[in-house]
């Protein structure tokens, strides 16, 4: 069984506090456009967010950032927490709800079943993007411990477990121009 999770629980303040994932590009919700791509390759659908009633329309299971104990607006590793914790899936694809390009190709490769790493991520132009990446339920514990430490910047526990890195080249295997990766921050 596979999994992905929508990370939606982030207060859009550079949106004027309007929720990205409801956003219209190219004619459809960004919301919209993500579960058909996700839908036709995973079976276990989780949204993370901190307003439900917001995304009670699409009949999928919600999970909050106070579902793990921790207060909204902690950032998106408490989301990746809620999500991981949540999930009956071993392994998590995790989607920032603002990134209106998602392809089944780059779900395949990313969500790949053959890889054995607890973390699966891109790297573009040497950096990490941790909120297109796959999460094995191992992360947990050490997420929840780096959290309990006060650390919130998304990659800190990425020491404490076996990470495959994507490369650029790779990545662009699939999409010579990355727009998979493209998210949308801005009106």
């Amino acid at each position: 069984m596979s999994a992905a999770a929508i990370l939606a629980g982030g207060r859009a303040t550079r949106m004027g506090g309007r929720a990205k994932s409801f956003l219209v590009v190219d004619g459809e919700r960004i919301i919209d456009r993500q579960l058909a791509v996700v839908r036709t390759r995973c079976s276990e659908i989780l949204i993370v967010t901190n307003d439900p009633p917001a995304y009670a329309e699409f009949g999928l299971p919600m999970v909050t950032d106070a579902s793990v104990g921790f207060p909204a607006g902690e950032g998106p590793l408490v989301g990746i927490l809620a999500a991981l914790t949540a999930a009956t899936a071993e392994h998590v694809l995790v989607v920032a709800c603002d990134m209106p390009y998602l392809s089944g190709e780059a779900v395949d490769l990313v969500a790949d079943p053959t890889f054995s790493e607890d973390v699966v991520i891109p790297v573009v132009q040497g950096r990490e993007e941790p909120l297109f990446a796959r999460y094995a339920r191992t992360c947990i514990a050490p997420i929840r411990a780096r959290l309990s430490a006060g650390e919130r910047k998304v990659t800190c526990f990425l020491p404490d477990v076996t990470v495959r890195r994507l490369s650029e080249e790779t990545l662009r295997g699939i999409d010579p121009a990355l727009r998979f990766l493209e998210n949308r921050n801005r009106p």
